[in-house]
This record gives structure tokens, C-alpha cells and sequence, in this order.
């Protein structure tokens, strides 16, 4: 095997890196070692890794450890190149610090394709021209594929023979039609109808950091690469700017918060962080000097921020005006805001949407002119706007076809032309005259946030960052407080709802352990598959799960659509005559014949009750909440902005003013709990109305809970993953 490792080829074979007129020859020793780097690029390897690997032993003296690195590492120094190849990560390991492509002969140097014995590119032509074309092609195609031996082909004259003309049918219309597709122009009508490009790319890793790394934010120059990092283990979020020339990389702190990274000053050298105190629910936004990096200079805060919302804001070349998203209304969406840094005060540039989630992620354009943004409406696709700062116009760039948010847009540099990133579709739009490029990005992959580098490259995270599990947490307000998982498996576990089985007290929930999301139960530590959902079903996407109160069915989204399942048969149903409506929450009606929903119109919700058996469907106005709760006896409840509702005698509770603008809602006979999703979970007693609030120190999106006070909390914990460079 051949490689390429930043400036050098290593050939295997001949145990030497190559890079134009320096030839090296490693020991066996480096070539091991080397080769265990190579199987893991840019991965930390820690030294008992090689220990086991390379020296296949059980120990190893340190300094032999240390001198073998130490001769990898000036073996791969290069003139040309500053920093190390191979990269010291303090108390951790080592890493090759850039990326390795497996070389076919095509690509190695003439020299060396002339020392293993491969014909160089000039006698191939010479071959071509001589009309030898099957047995030269047939010898690259075969050292291409890694067949065992050149001589696998030449042993058979008669069948090298008859592919000749085949070769040559091959070669002729791939040329013919490599000259058609330089030499064809782009015609208007086919941006016009948005033709898709399949385009393969080059996925390098860029970031290696254990935890989740993602929001990738490169400085203006594209010097420099800004990340956020979140700890597998403590989920503390923590932020880091590396060099790209060099790789040099510092880790940005504020006092003892927890920061996540924003953005870069437009045209500046400093970025902006969140800073956040979960426990004492605290969030700032804070400007970093980085003009003297690796120095860090002044850090100044900016102004306060909202911990329901991790957004994005970013402030002009001047800092003058810092431009940002933010919810101004308890439930709806977010609209986009201009704050004078001096004067404090603040403009509404695009307004709040009544419904869901409305301006996300705002970043200025190169040239200072737009500002762009992602507008979402739960539940449809997003779309990507532009708008003028100067004539205060708004236009729109961009439609999504999935029902999906997703925040993969950056301007690209110099450029007033934007990518989008839908799934393995990049959008290129520029501002101007509107041209489109779509390209289908192979191999496959799904941003969820993107830092463009040029037209043919970008950065990007990758849009499953986090792992879901259940946990189980017992006298949440008191001191013996304690939290459990359950169900652990290396799939996702999320949605669990309780309920009486045979008698049994069981827990319902959903599941990925069997390689798709699937309905389980647990009774008295026996789990079960409850359903099979085939590929008839599409792959499912499960919404919240409302069990009735008899204990019989399951009230549920799949794939949009409202549906329940039948306990008893273990068969689902679908709810034909609700299909298509934009339906945000559901539960039971008392008596597990009628169901509860909220329909998401234009600018509001609807409070409508369906009947199963009769087929009817009755509006009720008198309320307008904007989330659906039962708790375990079936009794239906709405939440309204102030307002707790029991829907069968329309009795109301006032819900405290610092629980109102929340998130999650569950509710039992003594007790309504509210948590903002983040760090704070409280619950209202349903008799006296007195509050208790508590932080937790976890994450969660929703949750349930018992009778015997219980909570079933969806867990998020993050998985490692890395930031990429993709390039075509």
C-alpha cells in the first residue's frame, strides 16, 4: 500500500517516505508505528495503545517510547512544512496531525512509480500511442484495485486480448464525453430548474478533541477556526480557536462559566461567547481580544443573554451593533434585533412569530450589506433569508424541502453568495441575480452547522451529536435526591411514559437498541418489543407518547402523523381523517374514546377534541393552549400561557409567573411539574398552588412522571464527534 501523508508518499513496500528529491527510509520499528498512525488519522492514540500495538508487549520503557516517537517525528519533518506531522497531546497521547489518502498508481510521483515498477504517465501515453491500450489499462486498473499481482491479468493473453476493444470503447467515449462536459456551457434554464450535481467529495477530520465538537466559525481571513466542545462526561461546554497554518490551538474560558462559542467580530480577530451558570441561571455574551493569538487579550462583556435560548449573535467591524435572535414572547418564535453597544438600546429589525421557532442563527454577509438568517415554523420546512441593512428589505434565498431546522448556511468569503446544507444537498445561492447550484455531497453526510472556506470546501458538524437515555430520579426535592438510568443499551431509550400491566407496575418506551426506533416495555425487569415497524413505515420518527387511562393504547406521532397503537394486539393505527393537519401536541380524553389536539395554523394554535368511535370533530375556542398533558389516571389537561386547564370541567390553576415561559410539562394527581428544558425543574402543588423549584445537572427535552412522584427524565448526553473540512 501507498500513502499520502501531508507532503509525503510512504511506500509500504519499500519502507521509505518520498516527497520530490527526499527519499527517507524508515526502520521496521517506525514503519509499525507509522502504520498504526495511519489506520487511525488524526485520532488520539494513547501510549499504551502503541504499547500493545506496535511493541506487542505489556510494558515499555518510556524512553524508548519517547525516542521512537521522537525519530517518527524527524523522519516526517519537511522543509516546507512548520508544524509536526505527528502531533504530542499533553497527558493524553499522540495524533497525525493531518489527513492520509490510500494512493492508487496513479497517483504516485513519476519516480516513484518507475522504483516499484509501474509505468510512469509519459509510457503510458507511449503505450496508448502505440496502440498497446488493453494491457497498460488493464495493469493500472489492476494495481488500482489491489489485486495480489500485475501477473494476475497477464497469465491469460486470450482474455487480455479480448478486452481490447472493449478498453478502447471505454477510453474513446469517456474522453468524448469529458470534452463535452468542460467544453458545454451552464445554460440559464438549467439554474433555472436547479439540475443536481453529484459531486464526490474529500472529507478530512479537523478536530480531534474528545467530546462533541461542533459549531465550526472561521475568522474572516480563514486563518483561524473557532469550536465549541461539550465533555462526554460532565457535558461542561467549553470553546477553542485553532490556527489552521500551524495547528496551534488555545482553549477560551470566563471566570468559572461555562462558555460555547458564537461568532467572530465581522472583520475582527475576537470572538464572542456565551457564558453560562446553569445552577444560578446566568448568561452572558462575551467579546475575546484574539489579535495577539495565542495571547488573549481583553475579555468585555456585551451584554445579558436568555439560557432558554443558545443562539447566535454577532457584532459589526465597529462593535458598534451586535445582531442577534431572541424570543420575546413566552411560546412563540424568535424574531432578529439590533443592540446599540453604546447607548444600550435595542431595534427590532424582523419581528417575533407568533408560533414557532421564527429568526435563528443571523450572520453578516462579507461585505457588511445583509445580514441572513434561518426562518423556522414548527413543523416546515426552513427558509433562508437575506436582509438589507441599508433599505431595511428582506428576501428570501432559500426553500427547504424537508420539515426540518437546521442551521448549515454561511456566506461564502469574498462572495455575496451563501451555502445552505440540507442533509447530502448543498445549496449555492448567490444574492445578486440569484443563481443556484445544487450539488449531492457523496459521501453521504448530514450538517448541522457549516463555516464555508471557499466555493468548493466548508467545515461542518455533524447534525447527531447527542445520545438519549432514560433516567429515573427519586425525591427530586429533597436532600436524598437520587438519579438512575435504565434501560441501557447502545441505542437511544427516550419517551417513557408509565402504566399498569397484568397488574404490574411497567414503564413504555421507545427504543433504537434493535437497530430501528421500536415501542418497549419493561415489567418487573423484563423488557419486551411491543411493535415491528417495517420499512412500509418509512424510517419512524417518534413524537411524544400519551398512554390512556385504561392502559390499552398509545397515543402517538409517527412521521408526522398522528396515530395510536393497540397494546392488546400490538397493531398500530393511523387516524386517516387528521392526516396532513400540522398537529404539535395531542393527549386522551377521559375516557380513551376521544382524543385531544392542537393544530398549528398561520399565526395561532386550535384546540380541537376527535372522536374514534363516531369519527367527529368539535373546535373548542374558549382556550388557546399550547401544549397537551394526561397524567396516569387519563384526565386530560391543557397548558395555556398562564394557565393550567383540566379539560372535562374546565377547572383552572394560575401557573406562577417565573414557571410561565417554559418548555416540558408532566402532571400527576398531587402535583404539576414544568421544567425549561436546560437545568431548572419545578412543580406546582395542584391543592395549595406552592411552588418548589430545584436545578438539576443534566440535560433534558421532556419527561415523565409516577404516581409515586418518579421522574422518567429523557436524558441528553453527547457523543464524540468531529469537526470536517469537506473539499471538491
Amino acid at each position: 500500500m501507498n500513502y499520502q501523508i501531508g507532503p509525503w508518499q510512504f511506500i509500504e513496500s519499500r519502507c521509505v517516505v518520498v516527497a520530490e528529491n527526499i527519499e527517507r527510509e524508515l526502520d521496521p520499528l517506525l514503519v509499525k508505528l507509522l502504520m498504526h498512525f495511519i489506520s487511525k488519522p488524526q485520532q488520539i492514540i494513547a501510549r499504551q495503545e502503541l504499547v500493545e500495538q506496535v511493541w506487542r508487549q505489556s510494558f515499555v520503557d518510556d524512553n524508548a517510547i519517547n525516542r521512537a516517537i521522537s525519530e517518527l517525528r524527524k523522519q516526517l519533518s519537511h522543509p516546507v512544512e512548520k508544524a509536526p506531522l505527528l502531533k504530542t497531546h499533553y497527558r493524553k497521547g499522540y495524533s497525525l496531525s493531518v489527513a492520509v489518502t490510500l494512493l492508487t498508481a496513479t497517483e504516485l510521483t513519476t519516480t516513484e512509480q518507475a522504483k516499484i515498477g509501474l509505468p510512469s504517465k509519459t509510457a503510458i501515453k507511449e503505450s496508448l500511442d502505440s496502440k498497446n491500450v488493453g494491457s497498460t489499462v488493464i495493469e493500472t486498473l489492476t494495481e488500482h484495485n489491489n489485486l495480489e499481482s500485475l501477473d494476475v491479468v497477464k497469465s491469460n493473453k486470450s482474455k487480455q486480448y479480448g478486452l481490447y476493444g472493449l478498453v478502447l470503447i471505454i477510453f474513446f467515449t469517456l474522453t468524448v464525453i469529458g470534452w463535452f462536459v468542460i467544453q458545454k456551457p451552464v445554460k440559464s434554464e438549467d439554474i433555472a430548474q436547479f439540475s443536481v450535481i453529484n459531486t464526490s467529495t474529500k472529507i478530512t477530520p479537523s478536530t480531534w478533541n474528545i467530546g462533541a465538537e461542533s459549531v465550526p466559525l472561521l475568522s474572516f481571513d480563514k486563518q483561524f477556526l473557532g469550536y465549541s466542545n461539550s465533555d462526554m462526561m460532565t457535558q461542561q461546554s467549553r470553546a477553542y480557536v485553532k490556527r489552521i497554518t500551524d495547528q496551534r490551538e488555545i482553549q477560551l474560558d470566563y471566570k468559572d462559566y461555562d462558555v460555547s462559542i458564537l461568532s467572530w467580530q465581522h472583520k475582527q480577530h475576537s470572538v464572542l461567547l456565551q457564558a453560562t451558570k446553569l445552577a444560578e441561571q446566568q448568561c452572558l455574551m462575551v467579546l475575546i481580544d484574539l489579535h495577539e493569538f495565542p495571547n488573549v487579550g481583553s475579555k468585555q462583556v456585551i451584554r445579558d443573554c436568555d439560557l432558554r435560548y443558545t443562539g447566535y449573535a454577532q457584532l459589526d467591524e465597529s462593535g458598534k451593533f451586535l445582531y442577534y435572535s431572541e424570543y420575546k414572547n413566552k411560546q412563540g418564535g424568535a424574531g432578529l434585533y439590533r443592540y446599540n453597544t453604546f447607548s444600550k438600546q435595542e431595534t427590532t429589525l424582523v419581528p417575533s412569530s407568533e408560533v414557532m421557532f421564527g429568526v435563528l442563527i443571523p450572520r453578516i454577509s462579507p461585505s457588511g450589506k445583509y445580514v441572513g438568517y434561518i426562518q423556522a415554523t414548527q413543523g416546515q420546512p426552513f427558509s433562508l433569508f437575506a436582509y438589507n441593512l441599508q433599505t431595511t428589505e428582506t428576501k428570501r434565498l432559500f426553500q427547504a424541502e424537508a420539515k426540518s431546522i437546521s442551521f448549515a448556511f454561511d456566506w461564502i468569503p469574498d462572495e455575496e453568495s451563501v451555502h445552505i446544507s440540507e442533509n447530502d444537498r448543498l445549496t449555492t445561492v448567490n444574492i445578486a441575480d440569484n443563481k443556484t447550484t445544487v450539488r449531492k455531497i457523496s459521501p453521504y453526510i448530514s450538517p448541522y452547522y457549516i463555516a464555508a472556506q471557499s466555493l468548493n470546501s466548508f467545515y461542518f458538524s455533524p447534525s447527531q451529536t447527542q445520545q438519549f437515555s432514560i433516567f429515573k430520579v427519586t425525591d427530586l426535592f429533597s436532600q436524598k435526591m437520587q438519579g438512575q438510568r435504565l434501560y441501557e443499551s447502545q441505542g437511544n431509550n427516550y419517551n417513557a411514559a408509565p402504566f399498569n400491566k397484568d397488574g404490574y407496575a411497567s414503564t413504555l418506551f421507545v427504543s433504537s437498541r434493535s437497530g430501528s426506533a421500536q415501542l418497549w416495555s419493561d415489567t418487573q425487569g423484563q423488557q419486551t418489543q411491543l411493535s415491528d415497524f417495517t420499512v412500509e413505515h418509512g424510517t419512524p420518527s417518534f413524537g411524544f407518547v400519551r398512554m390512556s387511562g385504561n392502559d390499552k393504547f398509545l397515543l402517538l406521532k409517527i412521521n408526522k402523523e398522528l396515530t395510536f397503537f393497540d397494546l392488546q394486539t400490538n397493531k398500530l393505527h393511523a387516524v386517516e381523517e387528521l392526516k396532513g393537519l400540522k398537529i404539535v401536541s395531542y393527549a386522551w380524553s377521559d375516557n380513551s374514546e376521544k382524543i385531544w389536539f392542537i393544530e398549528q395554523q398561520a399565526t395561532s394554535y386550535q384546540l380541537w377534541q376527535f372522536n374514534l368511535l363516531t369519527r367527529e370533530l368539535n373546535k373548542r375556542n374558549d382556550i388557546a393552549p399550547y401544549t397537551l398533558i394526561n397524567n396516569n389516571q387519563g384526565k386530560s389537561f391543557a397548558v395555556t400561557n398562564e394557565e393550567l386547564v383540566r379539560l372535562a370541567d374546565n377547572k383552572r390553576w394560575q401557573i406562577p409567573k417565573a414557571q410561565q415561559a417554559t418548555s416540558f410539562h408532566a402532571i400527576n394527581t398531587e402535583y404539576l411539574y414544568i421544567s425549561d428544558g436546560i437545568s431548572r425543574v419545578a412543580r406546582f402543588n395542584l391543592a395549595n398552588s406552592e411552588t418548589e423549584e430545584v436545578h438539576v445537572n443534566f440535560k433534558s427535552f421532556s419527561f415523565n412522571v409516577n404516581d409515586n412522584n418518579e421522574l422518567l427524565f429523557n436524558r441528553r448526553d453527547v457523543k464524540d464527534t468531529q469537526i470536517k473540512l469537506v473539499s471538491w
